[in-house]
């Protein structure tokens, strides 16, 4: 499956009082620190990617991992079609921004940009 869930807001289990929301998103990557805008009904990926900022990605459906980031604080919607993180990301905190929408303030550690 390539690509991220589509009309995010009708899929089972996101919530209906996010529909419509934007939130604050701060990402660290190495020594910088941005504050940016995120739309719920985007990708935390398309928010980082429309602020300016190289962020790791590659297949955008949460299937290859390369994008993972750690969550530090805030929550995230990411729909079951999407769901492929590894049991240990889960437990520690890992999301994948290119499949994971936001759901409050968000503060997300970011791996620095690779060649593609």
């Amino acid at each position: 499956m390539l690509g991220v869930t589509k009309n995010v807001s009708e899929q089972e289990g996101y919530p209906a009082s996010a529909k419509g929301k934007v939130f604050r998103l701060t990402v660290k990557q190495t020594d910088k620190e941005y504050n940016i805008q995120a739309s719920a009904d985007e990708t935390v990926l398309t928010a980082i990617e429309r602020a300016g900022i190289v962020a790791p990605s590659r297949c955008r459906s949460g299937e290859c991992g390369w994008c993972r980031s750690k969550l530090i604080s805030g929550e995230v919607f990411m729909p079951a079609e999407n769901e492929y993180r590894r049991w240990a990301d889960k437990q520690h905190g890992y999301i994948h921004p290119c499949c994971s929408f936001p759901l409050s303030d968000i503060v997300l550690e970011v791996p620095g940009s690779y060649v593609k």
